[in-house]
């Protein structure tokens, strides 16, 4: 897919004569997503998430009609203005529509000025426009399909099917060029009791609330968050040691402590959540006697655990926290 889009936007760059070009899918409620661009032959896959509401895309969208206006690059990427940006350039926007005339994406291309293109270049690029909405089709219904095998679809969180494959990724990169990296097994305290006293329902949203404060708390695209089962998360952080996960850990347990949830009748609940930490390091500690016979324990080498033993020792710390009292955090160090 990713050739196809590549392909496609070096037809543009060439017919449209073109530094800089970029291809928009168009979804319900005013937002697209950009599929792919082309930055004087950089190509880039940004995925990015735009909203056309009062911006000059949405003419466009409503009359489906091509139309040049004032252009700016943003993020190496050509875009439409009200207004000259100072830049000079134009922006040619051509909408894309399927066989059954409903518009599906967008087409961009960066203009030496914001004049519109002669009748005959229109015309060449014109015949390229169903072979780029068929493209943007393939590209949307591929996106839903992936999406639908990675993501918990209660959550929105990835699937601990997904989950398990990056795991063994990461296992596989560090064993080979070294590092480490923290697991966390986050469980919502007393959940069955929600569910029994609140319905099935309310506890699905507390589900979501819980996953929404997770996501709000990682590092985007580093850690790897996901709904390990029922009402357990977990989260994979690489390049992170024990002392960063209890940071990241307590931050949740924190946020889920004071955030009020409610049920749909505005029922306040009381939700906290216990966490189990380990990370892929076994430190081997060294004993020695000195002088004045006082011990001294010093960190000796270390050894990668396997995948399995962290996965047991995260979820033995899970264990020793609820046994604590839950609303804890417990760490294999």
């Amino acid at each position: 897919m990713e050739q196809l889009i590549k392909q496609a936007l070096k037809s543009l760059t060439k017919l449209g004569n073109s530094e800089h070009v970029a291809l928009l899918s168009v979804e319900d409620h005013g937002v697209g997503v950009i599929v792919g661009g082309l930055n004087k032959g950089e190509f880039t896959l940004p995925g990015k998430r735009l909203e056309f509401k009062d911006t000059p895309l949405e003419k466009v969208i409503s009359t489906k009609q091509a139309h040049t206006f004032h252009g700016t690059i943003i993020d190496s990427l050509p875009m439409p203005t009200h207004q000259d940006a100072g830049s000079g350039m134009g922006c040619l926007c051509i909408p894309l529509q399927d066989d059954n005339n409903k518009l599906v994406g967008l087409a961009l291309l960066s203009q030496k000025s914001a004049t519109p293109l002669s009748a005959g270049l229109m015309q060449v690029l014109n015949v390229l426009r169903p072979l780029m909405a068929s493209i943007l089709q393939t590209s949307m219904e591929n996106e839903h399909l992936i999406q639908m095998a990675t993501l918990d679809s209660l959550t929105g969180l990835y699937s601990r099917r997904y989950f398990e494959g990056r795991l063994q990724e990461e296992f596989t990169r560090f064993r080979r060029h070294g590092g480490v990296m923290s697991l966390l097994l986050i469980d919502v305290d007393r959940f069955k009791q929600i569910n029994e006293t609140c319905g099935y329902q309310e506890g699905n949203r507390v589900l979501q609330e819980v996953a929404k404060l997770i996501n709000s708390s990682i590092r985007k695209e580093i850690d790897i968050p996901c709904r390990y089962g029922g009402e357990q998360f977990m989260l994979l952080l690489p390049n992170t040691n024990v002392d960063g996960a209890y940071v990241l850990a307590e931050r949740v347990r924190k946020r889920c402590e004071q955030f009020r949830f409610n049920t749909s009748k505005g029922i306040p609940l009381k939700v906290t959540i216990s966490v189990g930490i380990a990370h892929s390091v076994d430190i081997v500690h060294e004993e020695t006697i000195d002088e004045n016979g006082e011990i001294i324990v010093e960190g000796g080498p270390e050894n990668l655990l396997t995948k399995e033993e962290l996965l047991y020792r995260t979820d033995t710390m899970l264990y020793a926290a609820k046994q604590a009292g839950r609303n804890q955090i417990m760490v294999w160090w």
